[in-house]
C-alpha cells in the first residue's frame, strides 16, 4: 500500500496517519498532484478543501524570526540557483524524484519558538537574533511523503563521524566562551566553518516504530530502484545543509535509548566494526544535544543581558541626538549673525521696549532650542516629543529586524 493513499486529516501531527501502519511504500513515481503548493513552514499539514483548487496542499505552520507567513520568492529563487549550481536541478535528496514532485522542508523547524533559537544562537556563537530560518543552510528539498514522516518525527539525517566530532566540539567552544564571557566567533566565523558551497554525506536514519517502509529511488533513465529496511543499499545522502542544523533536527528525535535498538536492526548483516561506528555517531549525537540542553538557562540568561544593552545603547544614542539638536542656533540667532549686529550688543533699552508687532503671537519655541534652562512647560513638549521620537525609532528597527533577509547567507540571493 502506498504511503500517499493514507489520510492525513486526522490533525496537524501527521504521524497519526501511520500510527496502525507497519509497513507502507514510498513511491515518487506516482502521478504528480496538481496544484502542489509549497512553502518553508516545516510541518506537512493536513489536505485541505482549497476554494480554488480542491486538490492543493498548503503548509500553514506559524513562523518565527523569518520574513513573511510564507517564503519569499527572492528565497525560492535563491534556493533554486543553488541546487542548480550544485546538484544540477532541484529533486529530492531521498528518492532523488524530479522537480514537480518537491517540497521544500527545514532541518531547525520553522515554527521552533523563540526561546529555542536563542538557545540555537547562543550554542552556535552566533548574534542574538541572527539565525533565520530561511536561510539555504538550513532548506532541502523532499518529496511529500518523506516530508510528512520527517516533520513528524519518524527519520532524521545522520552525519558522518569526523562531521559530528567537529560539531560537538564547535557547539562545546561556544559554549564555554560563553560561560567565561569572551565574544563568540560570530555569525561571519559560522559562514566560514559551515561553506554553503560544501556538501555533507548524511545516513538516512529511520526511527524504530515508524514501520518498515520500503523506498523507491530514481537512479536516471527513468529506472527506479527500491530499497526495503533497514536500507543497507541506500548510498549515502550529500546535502549542503549546515551539519550542526541536522543536529539540532536529529537530537530530540534519537534519544539513548534508541541507540541499542537503531544500531541492531541497521548492522543486523554488517560488521561488528560498522555496528561499532554506528553507536558511536549516535552516541556522539546524543552528546551534542545534552550541551544545547544544559546550556538553556545561560542562553535565557544572555537573552536578558543583550536585550538590556540594547535598550542602554539606544537611550544613550538618543540623548546624544538631543543634545546635538540644543547647541543648533534659535532663527533669531542666525538672522542677527546674518545682519551682522549680534542682538546682544544692541543697546539695553532698544532690545527691552521695544514692543511686538500688533497681531503677533508669541511662538514657542522648539523643546530642543531652548539651552540648558528649560522651563516646566518646555520639559513637559520635551517629554512629549522624546516619547514620539522613540516611538518612530522602535517601529523603525522592528520592521527592519522582521524583514531582514537570511543573515546565514552571505549573499543571501546569490
Amino acid at each position: 500500500m502506498s504511503i500517499g493513499t493514507y489520510s492525513l486529516a486526522s490533525g496537524r501531527d501527521p504521524e497519526s496517519s501511520y500510527a496502525n501502519s507497519s509497513t507502507y511504500e514510498i513511491n515518487d513515481r506516482s502521478t504528480p498532484i496538481p496544484g502542489l503548493q509549497e512553502s518553508s513552514h516545516d510541518e506537512y499539514t493536513p489536505t485541505r478543501v482549497s476554494t480554488r483548487e480542491s486538490a492543493s496542499i498548503i503548509f500553514t505552520t506559524p513562523t518565527h524570526r523569518s520574513a513573511s507567513a510564507g517564503l519569499s520568492s527572492k528565497t525560492r529563487k535563491a534556493l533554486e540557483k543553488l541546487y542548480d549550481r550544485n546538484y544540477g536541478a532541484r529533486h529530492c535528496l531521498v528518492t532523488s524524484s524530479a522537480a514537480y514532485l518537491v517540497t521544500v522542508a527545514h532541518a531547525v523547524q520553522r515554527a521552533s519558538k523563540s526561546d529555542l533559537l536563542t538557545l540555537y544562537e547562543y550554542c552556535l556563537g552566533l548574534d542574538l537574533r541572527s539565525f533565520h530560518v530561511d536561510s539555504r543552510r538550513n532548506m532541502f528539498y523532499l518529496s511529500p511523503h518523506l516530508h510528512g514522516i520527517f516533520d513528524a518525527g519518524h527519520w532524521f539525517l545522520l552525519p558522518d563521524t569526523g562531521t559530528l566530532r567537529k560539531v560537538y566540539d564547535y557547539v562545546k567552544d561556544a559554549v564555554a566562551s560563553r560561560a567565561n564571557s569572551q565574544s563568540s566567533k560570530g555569525t561571519k566565523h559560522f559562514w566560514l566553518e559551515w561553506n554553503l558551497n560544501n556538501k555533507t554525506p548524511y545516513t538516512f536514519i529511520l526511527l524504530p516504530g515508524a514501520g518498515c517502509p520500503r523506498i523507491s529511488c530514481e537512479i536516471g533513465g527513468g529506472v527506479w530502484e527500491d530499497h526495503s529496511y533497514p536500507y543497507q543499499g541506500l548510498p549515502l545522502l550529500e546535502c549542503h545543509i549546515a551539519p550542526p542544523f541536522a543536529v539540532i533536527n536529529a537530537g530530540p528525535k534519537c534519544t539513548r535509548d534508541h541507540i541499542n535498538q537503531i544500531t541492531r536492526e541497521y548492522c543486523s548483516q554488517q560488521t561488528s566494526e560498522f555496528r561499532k561506528e554506528l553507536e558511536e555517531r549516535l552516541t556522539l549525537l546524543c552528546n551534542t544535544w545534552a550541551l544545547f540542553k544544559d546550556a538553556k538557562k545561560d542562553a535565557k540568561d544572555w537573552e536578558v543581558e543583550k536585550i538590556g544593552k540594547r535598550k542602554r545603547d539606544r537611550d544613550d544614542e538618543d540623548i546624544e541626538n538631543l543634545s546635538r539638536g540644543s547647541k543648533r542656533m534659535t532663527r533669531s540667532q542666525a538672522r542677527s549673525a546674518h545682519d551682522g549686529t549680534p542682538k546682544s550688543d544692541l543697546p539695553s533699552n532698544q532690545v527691552r521696549d521695544k514692543p511686538p508687532p500688533p497681531g503677533t503671537r508669541k511662538r514657542k519655541l522648539s523643546p530642543s532650542l531652548r539651552g540648558a534652562a528649560l522651563t516646566d512647560d518646555a520639559v513637559f513638549h520635551l517629554e512629549k516629543r522624546q516619547k514620539r521620537i522613540d516611538l518612530r525609532t522602535r517601529v523603525r528597527r522592528w520592521v527592519t529586524e522582521s524583514t531582514r533577509a537570511s543573515s546565514l547567507d552571505p549573499e543571501p540571493y546569490a
